[in-house]
């Protein structure tokens, strides 16, 4: 028996006693040919993605099906994050979760568009009682969109416990994923997290590859306690895009001394994304090294095992031969062989400027109109801080470090106007904008809670949104039209609120803020009259107003 076989039915084994007891009979949520865009556990921005992209063709509107019976648990619509999405609790103690859909099934839409007119409001959340929305295995639940915080069309799905809320590998319920490819390794790196350093030495070792799975480096000589990590990516049949690995392992010697593996993921450890993730390298240029050793005491989830936090040591003198494993979910494996030599070396280390903060420390920068408060635990281990004010703004940096929770500042506004003063705003500048952060106005104090390192300053926006009506002119007959569409844009502090009213009585305008529309479907509302007053209110986020109104024509059948 060779050694993928054995690793294989290692996995199996494992998947068994871990997730035998769920339903393993399910249906597809889409019946088109899988390619994914995303996988479980990969990386993202701001946190481990917590399902399956699932690319739908670069179109909307494909029929999405729950995957089992069940009963609908939860409908959220929101302008960001997963959009319209409907989660569905199974038998067998799972939820499955179907995100960034265009719109829901007619009985689910009819149950939360109810809600949405009595609350007077497109985003909502509702969790129906039990036995208010049952559905069956393979039964209509949506159409795949690209609503809320997505880049293209495609369905977000996810599998979880129904009781922790964990999400689990939705490929370890055998979907349609056709997978020959091995993950391809860029470099890997080695890190010397030495305590005395803020910053850790890096080393950028390139990788040559011998044959199709097999990678090999210069012979590496170095000494000291050192990780590993590895710039990678994994794809699958049919798909172009640079995803997330399944499995890794790390040998020294014979002996695995880092196994990461992700089966299952808890939500909050996104958290310390940046924990695993070198941070400076994807900030500065944009380089995900997945770091394969983890210097925190408790290890994540997916964290199978971990001797010496995945660090060990290279002693003067003595030879090391180093494996490292990495796997996709199909089996597919790519490895690294290296050795390395004990020699001695000489580390540079970074220098930085500024105020040392440890973890457990805060930290007041005070000046005559700015003040800058760093509350204990807002960085994940100790930095180095320099702050530095340029007229109205404040450099706070190096960009080096992730924040783990996030910290104050301050502006003092030198401004008699009250009108003024209310429409200005802390924003975070970048190299041609500036980003609105939400703010708020005490007296003459702006304050604003952010989670970057970064550039901010103050600045007014004075400009109302505007109102643009987009498949119709005032005045016009609209009897045959379906709906009713409008762009509405703030290009400064952006859309906070809007409020549609046709007659005085409250309409639902759908929101999509990546096209800036606006979109009320006739079919919600029968008006006896002919001649219809639309009135439209928009605001942006330090107040400024926009009232657009006009009139048009509409002779309602009652089969609308």
């Amino acid at each position: 028996m060779n050694r993928f076989t054995i690793s294989y039915l290692s996995f199996f084994i494992n998947s068994l006693l871990i997730f035998g007891q769920y339903e393993k009979d399910l249906i597809a949520p889409l019946e088109i040919p899988f390619s994914l865009s995303g996988t479980f556990g990969e990386p993202r921005a701001t946190h481990f993605h917590l399902g399956l992209d699932i690319r739908t063709q670069g179109k909307e509107g494909w029929e999405v099906k729950s995957i089992s019976s069940g009963r609908v648990s939860r409908i959220r619509i929101s302008l960001s994050g997963y959009g319209k999405a409907i989660y569905i609790d199974h038998p067998d103690q799972t939820t499955s979760v179907y995100a960034h859909l265009q719109k829901f099934a007619p009985k689910i839409e009819s149950y939360i568009k109810k809600f949405q007119y009595i609350n007077e409001s497109y985003t909502i959340q509702k969790f129906p009682k039990k036995g208010d929305l049952l559905v069956e295995k393979g039964e209509l639940i949506g159409f795949s969109g690209n609503t809320g915080g997505s880049s293209g069309p495609h369905l977000h799905f996810e599998i979880r416990e129904k009781k922790s809320q964990k999400p689990i590998n939705p490929l370890l319920y055998d979907l349609p994923v056709h997978d020959e490819q091995r993950p391809q390794l860029q470099k890997l790196f080695i890190f010397f997290p030495d305590k005395n350093y803020i910053l850790p030495h890096i080393e950028a070792i390139s990788l040559n590859k011998t044959n199709d799975s097999i990678y090999e480096t210069a012979k590496i000589e170095t000494s000291g306690k050192i990780g590993l990590g590895i710039q990678m990516f994994d794809r699958q049949d049919s798909s172009y895009s640079r995803n997330g690995i399944y499995s890794t392992k790390v040998i020294v010697n014979g002996k695995i001394i880092s196994h990461y593996e992700f089966d299952q993921l808890i939500i909050d450890e996104s958290k310390k994304l940046y924990n695993v993730i070198d941070y400076k390298n994807y900030i500065q240029k944009r380089l995900k090294i997945f770091k394969l050793f983890y210097t925190e005491d408790i290890k994540l989830n997916f964290m199978n095992s971990l001797v010496e936090h995945g660090i060990f040591e290279i002693e003067f003198g003595k030879s090391y031969h180093i494996l490292i494993e990495v796997q996709d979910f199909s089996g597919n494996k790519s490895i690294i062989e290296t050795y390395i030599e004990g020699t001695k070396n000489s580390l540079k280390q970074v220098k930085l400027r500024g105020k040392l903060i440890k973890a457990d420390e805060d930290y007041l920068y005070s000046s005559k109109n700015k003040e800058v408060y760093f509350p204990t635990n807002t960085f994940f281990d100790t930095v180095k801080i320099e702050i530095i004010e340029n007229g109205d703004d404040i450099e706070i940096g190096p960009n080096f470090f992730p924040i783990a929770n996030p910290y104050e500042i301050k502006f003092s506004l030198n401004e008699k106007d009250s009108l003024k003063r209310i429409q200005t705003f802390v924003a975070k500048k970048l190299k041609k904008s500036l980003i609105y952060l939400p703010t708020k106005l005490n007296k003459n104090i702006l304050t604003a809670k952010v989670n970057e390192l970064g550039t901010y300053t103050f600045v007014r926006d004075s400009l109302a949104p505007t109102v643009v009506p987009k498949n119709f002119k005032p005045e016009q007959w609209l009897s045959k039209f379906k709906f009713l569409s409008l762009k509405i844009n703030d290009d400064f502090s952006g859309i906070k609120k809007y409020r549609g009213s046709i007659n005085g009585e409250w309409i639902l305008f759908e929101y999509e803020p990546k096209k800036k529309m606006l979109t009320y479907n006739f079919s919600d509302k029968y008006f006896e009259n002919v001649k219809h007053k639309l009135k439209l209110e928009v605001e942006d986020n330090v107040g400024n107003k926009k009232i657009y109104q006009t009139t048009f024509f509409r002779k309602y059948d009652l089969k609308d």
